[in-house]
């Protein structure tokens, strides 16, 4: 048995990781298709060539690239020179379009390196160009740092690699509208994009908050609707008072579209409608419903007002803009949004109602849908097509639309089903602006959770498809929405190493993907990142605190992990600072007290990233089991069915300590075991109504003996009240030393967003922290 397990394991290895001559390991991200390991290795020398058809530019440009790479990180001065058509030269790196072995796509190549020469041959300059990307991580990672003389030394090892990619579509997005970045730092965000093998930047240029791009017929657009008077100062309702605009001139935005291309990158604009425009009807007020006036939108979230959908004049306006924007942006795509668009405006307009009324529709989502498909109408007669967000389902979708998911994986499900191109982007793994690591230790976000491990545990073809409809599913995209980033380099560190994950997603095969083998081939990456001076976020390097219920004593386990594999955890419960010297984590301990728990990675007698911290609470009810009467969601479980006693507090991250309700209410039971003397009742609610979040309208506790006869021991009420940022309310009763073996905690729900709420109507959010009986 122990032969076939250790032959086992050696299988496992080879599956993941292939070693070269020397003892070197192939480090590629995305992982390539198939790897041949080689012998020896191809040293660059002053005499070292780079051959191909010099009668073909792009070619030309492409042994440019290798030139400066080499150059710039103090290697040898390499020379292009004109490649024979009999036979590939000694002491050379061939470029060469054409003469594969392997049926591939336009994007894919092939990589030979021998002590002899390197040959990149694909069918297309883009598959080269994909190819020298992986040359380059076969090179040391001090190939991406800043020459310090003129005498470095980089060889490669010998190997074949056969690659294309699984999606066509492989993709980042950036909001410029909240806030708006330097062009240097868009063109820094496309240079890793192309490093990792993304090929399309969708851009998202307009905003209620902000218009950043430059329309020559429309000059307010810019000179009113790129400055808003102040910015929304953190998750609160405070304004800071100091103006803010900016906008990316015409030439501007050529420069960047060229840049991107020459390494490969299409540009997508997006030009929102008919919501999120505010900044348009600041400037240009009559294309509103009401007539205006406005201010360009100070708080983040969304407003009622947008584009008026019966008046001829915003569709003219619409089509001008897209007149330049489509001589800007050469894209086959053009984004139009269509996301989060009230209706509340067009319900009572004149207007909207009177083209209701003309075009037979029945309520106002047809309305948009009308509009969407008029704007689709135009693009197409230019031979352009749309993208939208999974709202342009609503009502009915516009014939040649391709549908960006959003808000989770069915609105790509139904609409590849409708037999319509899809890029799927799901909240849940594709957006970026969200936590990566512990929210206590991490700069402000706009909520959420979404680590590393979890990007790239992402599948985005739903098994539910097909093999036809699946093949609508041309790719994902990493969203990046700015509120609460200001800075390039807040902005890289939020994209980067998780946008790497989603580099490998689109571009590996299914099978080829390995969570411990992407960790250990990032080590190499992160060097490479550092020597380019990406301030990239190391939350991976963290751990996780958290606890487990022990069934047999009824108590709390604490349970310390981390994605990071191959590191071991050192920990303290004093809240003192963990060290190498600390106790050694090796499996669950009791929680036994309340206690401060703090821990970090260790190698090799080194600490690698920043501790991790968290308070476990003892009490009463800590680790007895909890019977779920009223079932809580699935998005946000907490630690599951004992989350309510788990010894957890909640944090910033609703993901952390939290246990939500969307739209239900909360009834649970918790037994003791025993009869216990009970004095205290607690439970903390939260109320973060941007977040859809409101306090539970009422809460009850009761007591019983039995867990069939129940004692109310105390009511509370709390009316759906308008309020801003988030907050805390501790729901806690005192009795006078009751016996009881069962407490049951009920919460209503308030149901729907009352209406002063931006999105009144829509289901809302309850989320309750740890029961806490003393």
């Amino acid at each position: 048995m122990k032969i076939k397990i250790l032959l086992l394991v050696s299988v496992l290895l080879l599956s993941t990781s292939v070693i070269l001559a020397g003892g070197v390991q192939v480090n590629i991200v995305p992982k390539p298709m198939k790897i041949e390991a080689g012998k020896g290795k191809f040293t660059f020398k002053n005499t070292t060539a780079i051959v191909t058809d010099l009668n073909n530019k792009e070619l030309r440009q492409l042994g440019k690239l290798l030139v400066q790479k080499i150059g710039d990180a103090g290697g040898p001065k390499l020379q292009i020179t004109g490649l024979s058509e009999t036979a590939y030269p000694k002491n050379a790196v061939a470029l060469v379009i054409g003469g594969l072995t392997e049926n591939l796509s336009d994007e894919g190549y092939q990589l030979t390196v021998t002590k002899k020469n390197i040959i990149v041959r694909a069918n297309s300059g883009k598959g080269i160009f994909y190819g020298l990307q992986s040359l380059f991580q076969l090179l040391p990672p001090s190939i991406e740092a800043k020459a310090q003389g003129d005498n470095a030394v980089f060889s490669v090892p010998g190997i074949v690699i056969t690659d294309q990619p699984r999606y066509s579509y492989r993709g980042m997005h950036l909001d410029v509208g909240r806030h708006i970045f330097p062009v240097e730092t868009i063109k820094t965000y496309l240079d890793i994009m192309a490093m990792y093998k993304m090929n399309t930047f969708h851009w998202h240029l307009t905003e209620d908050q902000g218009w950043r791009i430059e329309i020559k017929k429309y000059p307010e657009l810019t000179r009113i609707g790129s400055i808003r008077k102040g910015s929304q100062v953190g998750i609160t309702d405070e304004n800071d008072g100091v103006p803010y605009g900016g906008f990316y001139t015409q030439d501007q935005i050529r420069d960047v579209v060229a840049y991107a291309a020459s390494k490969y990158i299409t540009v997508i604009p997006e030009i929102e409608m008919p919501g999120h425009s505010v900044a348009a009807l600041t400037a240009y007020p009559q294309l509103s419903c009401t007539g205006g006036p406005f201010d360009v939108r100070t708080q983040w979230g969304i407003s009622d007002d947008i584009y008026c959908a019966g008046n001829e004049e915003v569709f003219k306006f619409l089509e001008d803009v897209l007149t330049e924007v489509m001589d800007l942006f050469p894209s086959k795509y053009i984004h139009i949004g269509g996301d989060e668009a009230p209706k509340v405006r067009w319900e009572k307009c004149p207007k909207c109602q009177a083209r209701m009324k003309e075009e037979g529709l029945k309520n106002e989502m047809e309305l948009q849908s009308y509009f969407i498909k008029r704007i689709e109408r135009f693009l197409t007669s230019k031979g352009r097509r749309i993208i939208g967000w999974d709202e342009i389902l609503e009502g009915g979708i516009a014939p040649e639309a391709t549908v960006m998911s959003w808000r989770g994986v069915q609105g790509g499900i139904d609409a590849a089903k409708q037999n319509h191109d899809v890029i799927m982007t799901p909240v849940d793994y594709c957006y970026l602006d969200y936590y990566q690591a512990d929210p206590a230790t991490e700069p402000l976000s706009i909520g959420g959770f979404l680590t590393l491990k979890t990007v790239y545990s992402y599948e985005p073809t739903p098994p539910v498809l097909t093999d036809e409809q699946a093949k609508h599913i041309l790719g994902t995209q990493g969203n990046l929405w700015t509120e609460y980033i200001a800075t390039p380099e807040h902005l890289l560190y939020m994209a980067y190493p998780r946008g790497i994950a989603l580099a490998e997603v689109n571009w590996s095969q299914k099978a080829d993907r390995n969570w411990d083998d992407f960790s250990r081939r990032m080590l190499d990456q992160y060097q490479r990142l550092d020597n380019m001076g990406i301030k990239y976020s190391k939350g991976s390097f963290r751990t996780d605190i958290t606890t487990i219920r022990d069934s047999i004593n009824s108590r709390n386990l604490v349970k310390i992990s981390s994605e990071a594999s191959g590191y071991e955890i050192h920990y303290t419960t004093d809240g003192s600072a963990p060290n190498a010297s600390s106790t050694l984590y090796n499996s669950p301990f009791p929680a036994g007290k309340s206690m401060t728990i703090k821990s970090v990675l260790v190698k090799d007698g080194i600490v690698w990233g920043e501790p991790s911290s968290c308070e476990v609470i003892d009490h009463k009810a800590a680790g007895k089991p909890v019977s779920i009467l009223k079932p809580y969601s699935f998005k946000y479980p907490g630690t599951g069915n004992n989350s309510l006693t788990d010894g957890l507090k909640g944090n910033k991250s609703f993901k952390n300590g939290w246990q939500g309700y969307e739209g239900t209410d909360m009834e649970i039971v918790i037994d003791l075991q025993k009869p216990e003397t009970i004095n205290s009742i607690s439970t903390t609610f939260v109320q973060d109504p941007s977040s859809w979040v409101m306090y539970p309208v009422e809460v009850k506790y009761f007591t019983s003996t039995d867990g069939k006869n129940w004692d109310l021991a105390d009511t509370f009420t709390t009316p759906p009240v308008q309020s801003k940022g988030k907050a805390d309310r501790d729901f806690s009763t005192q009795l006078k030393s009751v016996t009881a073996r069962y407490i049951k905690v009920s919460a209503t729900n308030t149901g729907k967003l009352p209406e002063w709420h931006e999105y009144k109507g829509q289901p809302c959010w309850m989320f309750a922290d740890e029961v806490i009986v003393n």
